[in-house]
């Protein structure tokens, strides 16, 4: 369209306006952004001075701690002689000398004693006193002056023997349903032979004490009179784990939709066959399941479901790297492994050097964690610890053992550092071993399981148990009232 001279000049002037004011702007923004660049790398200079300090006294303290450790040795060398038993005899100045006495077990003289503290709940009290003197049976007479003493005890073996109960239940008639009708007894599991509380005890000795299924037997008779079988406890908790097996489900939905969730495994045998226990936590819930594999695709079936933001604590084990979730890999492991090379003989001072800086990079990383979350900061920190850990990963190492660190290192990169980006989420796996330590020591037990169905049952009523006492629950309650509760839906 044709436009005269004036009406062309006008509307380039309205358009240079206009770019001018968005120049203006973009200027504007310009200025915020390097003011903001500018805090940002100051706070980042004031991170790296805080850091390298922190590491140069961790270094100092290194070795004075190595300096003491050395005068320690040697000084104990100078005045202790080596221990040997009583009686053994050692040739001093030419002639033979017995060794003195050793040490006294148990705490020593001028330690702080520790006793047995009092209960606070009293049962019962009597009163005692004598009617004559034990020596000249003279009369005596009442007084008001007295010694406590406190006993607490168990119920005398005639008291616990094993109660029988025989429930005659009428069969009644209902006039207006027309159809016969019987009461249930209140606290009693339907179609069973043996009470709740024989249910109890076995599940507490079973997987909280970790007894073998005869000892639990021989203290049933010797404790209660009580007559049954090995088979016969099994085939209960077999029936305990049926009863139970919607909770142990919704234990699984609980760990799916928890923001932070733990995961660690460890072998498990069934009849001389090794199995790959599994375990994944919260902090209130424990989910147990053993498989035959120890493949991705026992965590990918677990934890499907689970949101992408939800952080997922583990060690470096592979088969977690694909999940779709943030991961925080465990400090523990990579420190541990590090000071494992480094205390070798034939260390190299490379190792030496990247082990003390793991140290005070997890140090610093502790103390972070400890205080209140602010994102702000929190990102800060997380861009710092970044780029000393790519420079740990683009260092340039000689020695293998220095290698070896660097490419556990490489594996997992940032995710060393994802618990700087959410609340409440730890720098290692602890969490996991410490609930997984149960199964290892009745593997160590029992040797494992000798069936499918006894592995099955082992690791359901192991995350109901587990769970009740994360989340600091009294256990022989509760687990009776989840008993009665789907026992009798079940039946």
């Amino acid at each position: 369209m044709w436009m005269n001279a004036d009406e062309e000049k006008r509307k380039l002037s309205a358009d240079n306006a206009r770019k001018d004011r968005a120049l203006k702007q973009l200027r504007l923004a310009k200025k915020k952004l390097e003011e903001e660049l500018k805090q940002t790398k100051q706070q980042v200079r004031e991170w790296k001075k805080k850091y390298e300090e922190e590491r140069k006294k961790n270094e100092e303290s290194d070795q004075r701690i190595i300096e003491i450790e050395r005068q320690r040795d040697r000084y104990r060398d100078m005045i202790f002689k080596p221990s040997r038993k009583k009686g053994e005899v050692s040739e001093v100045d030419g002639g033979l000398k017995e060794s003195r006495r050793k040490r006294k077990r148990g705490a020593q003289k001028g330690h702080k004693g520790y006793g047995r503290k009092r209960p606070e709940r009293v049962d019962e009290e009597k009163r005692l006193y004598l009617e004559r003197c034990p020596t000249c049976e003279s009369k005596l007479n009442r007084s008001k002056t007295t010694k406590s003493h406190t006993v607490e005890d168990i119920p005398a073996l005639a008291d616990s023997r094993s109660k029988v109960t025989r429930y005659q239940t009428e069969i009644q008639w209902c006039r207006k349903c027309k159809k016969p009708v019987k009461a249930r007894a209140v606290g009693v599991i339907p179609k069973s032979r043996l009470g709740v509380n024989v249910l109890l005890y076995v599940l507490v000795h079973k997987y909280m004490c970790r007894e073998p299924w005869v000892a639990i037997v021989d203290n049933l008779y010797n404790w209660y009179g009580l007559h049954v079988s090995k088979g016969s406890l099994v085939n209960m908790m077999h029936r305990a784990r049926e009863w139970m097996g919607e909770r142990y489900d919704d234990l699984l939905e609980q760990i799916r939709s928890s923001p932070v969730k733990y995961a660690d495994e460890t072998t498990w045998r069934r009849e001389g066959i090794n199995l790959w226990l599994w375990g994944f936590f919260t902090d209130k819930h424990a989910y147990y399941t053993i498989e035959e594999s120890r493949g991705k695709g026992v965590p990918e079936r677990i934890l499907k479901g689970s949101h992408p933001e939800d952080v997922l604590v583990r060690d470096d084990y592979a088969r977690y790297m694909k999940l779709p979730l943030r991961h925080q890999s465990c400090w523990s492991h990579l420190l541990r492994e590090s000071h494992e090379r480094d205390s070798r003989p034939e260390a190299s001072p490379e190792i030496k050097k990247l082990h003390g800086k793991l140290k005070t990079m997890y140090s610093s990383l502790e103390k972070i964690i400890e205080q209140p979350f602010v994102l702000k900061d929190r990102k800060i920190a997380y861009r710092f610890f970044k780029r000393e850990i790519l420079k740990i990963i683009d260092s340039q190492f000689e020695h293998e053992d220095s290698k070896e660190i660097q490419t556990r290192i490489s594996n997992q990169k940032t995710n060393l550092i994802t618990a700087l980006l959410y609340e409440n989420v730890p720098l290692t796996n602890n969490h996991s071993e410490r609930n997984l330590r149960n199964f290892v020591v009745a593997r160590k037990i029992s040797g494992g399981s000798r069936s499918n169905n006894g592995a099955k049952t082992h690791a359901v009523l192991m995350s109901i148990i587990q769970s009740i006492r994360l989340q600091k629950l009294s256990i022989v309650p509760t687990l009776k009232n989840y008993l009665l509760e789907h026992a009798t839906f079940h039946n």
